[in-house]
């Protein structure tokens, strides 16, 4: 039994560094200056939704990246400021650290720090099942 209760502290307690520890950053196929961390990935309980993954992006000054918006995700920013050029609709929108929004799948956006330090914002995506 204290084999056992051994084993399973020191796996509980890997896993718990994976989490504090930050992971390495996406940049592979994403423009200069912008990366995509991943945080932790979860296992989705709603209909249509396999995964939400749990990611942070980082936009340095100058930087921009155009996309069509893959997925739903929930967005907050936690740093600096982000121009967000919608080219379906035509609007231009700005957040700043502590802002909330959505996206909305399918649309073509440009996002831009046209600011002097970084932006930051945590995205939770649901990733649906295909």
């Amino acid at each position: 039994m204290l084999r056992f209760s051994s084993v399973f502290i020191a796996i509980a307690s890997l896993a718990i560094a994976f989490l504090a520890v930050p992971m390495t950053g996406q940049t592979a196929g994403l423009p200069k200056g912008v990366s995509i961390d991943l945080i932790a990935e979860y296992k989705s309980y709603t209909k249509g939704v396999e995964k939400i993954l749990f990611r942070n992006m980082t936009i340095k000054p100058g930087a921009s990246l155009t996309l069509t918006v893959p997925a739903q995700s929930l967005c907050q920013g936690t740093k600096g400021v982000l121009e967000v050029t919608n080219h379906t609709n035509g609007k231009v929108t700005i957040h700043k650290a502590g802002d909330r929004w959505a996206t909305t799948p399918g649309q073509k956006v440009t996002l831009a720090n046209k600011g002097s330090v970084d932006h930051e914002h945590l995205l939770y995506t649901m990733i649906g099942i295909m």
